[in-house]
């Protein structure tokens, strides 16, 4: 029989009906400890996402605002447990995903906080497999080593697919800001957490969760368009001078330069990277305007 753990796990959804079964199966049939609670808190679906939820012992919760973070708030103010672990609804964690947190909690208990590493799932076609490359080796660069991190800095940082906090922390702290409402939440809530608690965070390796990425062009656009909107809103919370991301730009050059070579290989590629790399550039330019702040 496995051991339930004094864990409360918070998926938010919204017309989740293709994956929530299967983040749930993954939390249930096939991981070695159970939770004590998982909460799925619901923005108002208009699929079947809430009726595949009840054929597991979860609890529901409404979210009105509809958006992740107030989603993750609501979730939070339910919780019954002392650690609460976050993922998302097209999500598939590893079998050892709470143990191995439970126990880097229980090992450490000077810690606030762990986040841990994202694998993709079969990639479906080209694009998913690129897609699954940009974010997962040149965004957010997941280590292989445990460390504790000190520095706002994307490699490392703990997104909500996959990550845990103390509830006394995240309560002390305010919680998820729902100004970033469904990107860049879960780094600006992490990014405070290293001001308030320097060297209470633990990256550890082991604690895995599976994901899929954007696998059409409407996808991949919408992903990075809103990853720059992020990027403008996180600028104006943590840093203090407008920015330019040079990289950016000369990344675009490159890519656009090849495209247009004779008998270019990489041609498909280079087209991904020109999607990719314009879409977050827009997305840049029109979270500045929202936010009154510069970030290109």
């Amino acid at each position: 029989m496995r051991s339930e753990v004094d864990v409360s796990v918070i998926i938010p959804t919204l017309n989740s009906e293709k994956y929530i079964s299967r983040v749930l199966h993954a939390i249930y049939e096939n991981g070695t400890y159970l939770p004590r609670q998982v909460i799925i808190v619901d923005g108002g679906s208009k699929d079947s996402t809430v009726e595949k939820a009840k054929e597991y012992p979860v609890e529901i919760l409404s979210n009105p605002k509809t958006s992740a973070a107030a989603a993750r708030n609501i979730g939070i103010k339910f919780s019954k447990t002392d650690i609460i672990a976050f993922t998302d609804s097209d999500c598939v964690p590893h079998k050892n995903w709470l143990r191995n947190i439970f126990e880097c909690f229980n090992n450490n208990p000077e810690l606030v906080g762990v986040g841990g590493k994202m694998l993709p799932l079969e990639p479906k076609n080209d694009i998913e497999t690129f897609s699954a490359n940009v974010f997962l080796n040149e965004i957010m660069k997941f280590p292989d080593q445990a460390f504790k991190p000190y520095r706002k800095f994307l490699p490392g940082s703990f997104i909500t697919a996959n990550c845990a906090y103390r509830r006394k922390a995240l309560i002390d702290i305010g919680g998820f800001n729902e100004f970033f409402k469904n990107n860049g939440e879960d780094i600006d809530l992490f990014w405070r957490m290293l001001d308030k608690f320097p060297g209470r965070l633990m990256y550890n390796p082991s604690i895995i969760v599976y994901h899929n990425f954007p696998d059409t062009y409407i996808k991949l656009i919408g992903k990075y368009f809103q990853y720059g909107i992020a990027s403008s809103k996180l600028a104006k919370f943590h840093f203090k001078t407008p920015s330019i991301d040079l990289f950016v730009y000369k990344k675009l050059l490159k890519h656009l330069l090849r495209f247009i070579t004779p008998l270019n290989q990489y041609r498909k590629e280079d087209f991904l990277y020109i999607v990719q790399l314009t879409s977050h550039i827009i997305g840049k330019v029109y979270g500045s305007f929202m936010v009154r702040r510069l970030n290109l």
